[in-house]
């Protein structure tokens, strides 16, 4: 791995079961934004899933995410002796920077917002983000006028589609600023006997 860009502004904040010596070379920077989590999950439930208060991902998404866009070549790699090949990221060479926004009770959009403006200020070309539900007006959608700063201040966005549809106008994040990313589905079935 390259050194770590001059340019870069960022930090490792420590937190629940996350130190910050946890950054290197690859994963350069790593936040939680949850201010509008506590503020929006003040009562406790008895059902709460509990999380760690840190950039840890506690659930998996982030660290699927974070491999899709840039993660090493693993050779051999497969399901259950199906489909061996070599997996990478989309740009295994690159420094990632990680922003925890969502939790278990859902992703708030003064969090999303403040981990965007965080994240041009600290440095980095692209940002790369796995949220959205349906199209709504840009005037209300946070992605887009979080994405539209970022647009301003030369650095490429990336976002997921969204998981809905297949059906008529259900493609998220579609400001025009937003480079769009959708998937489909595999036409190859890997079975598995559960007992």
């Amino acid at each position: 791995m390259p050194s770590v860009p001059q340019k870069w502004r960022g930090i490792c904040q420590g937190g629940q079961y996350f130190n910050s010596s946890s950054c290197n070379r690859k994963l350069i920077g790593a936040r939680f934004f949850s201010k509008g989590h506590r503020v929006a999950s003040m009562t406790s439930s008895p059902d709460a899933v509990e999380e760690y208060v840190s950039p840890r991902d506690s659930h998996g998404h982030g660290t699927h995410t974070a491999s899709t866009a840039g993660g090493a070549a693993v050779p051999m790699a497969g399901v259950l002796g199906n489909g061996a090949g070599e997996a990478q990221g989309m740009a295994p060479d690159s420094h990632l920077a990680i922003s925890k926004v969502c939790w278990f009770s859902g992703c708030y959009t003064s969090d999303i917002l403040a981990a965007m403006d965080v994240t041009i200020r600290d440095g980095v070309d692209i940002v790369s983000l796995s949220l959205g539900g349906f199209p709504i007006p840009l005037y209300d959608d946070t992605i887009a006028i979080g994405s539209f700063r970022a647009m301003e201040h030369g650095i490429s966005v990336i976002c997921a589609a969204g998981n809905n549809g297949p059906i008529k106008s259900s493609v998220a994040n579609g400001a025009p600023w937003i480079a769009t990313i959708g998937a489909r589905t595999l036409d190859r079935k890997f079975p598995v006997l559960v007992r």
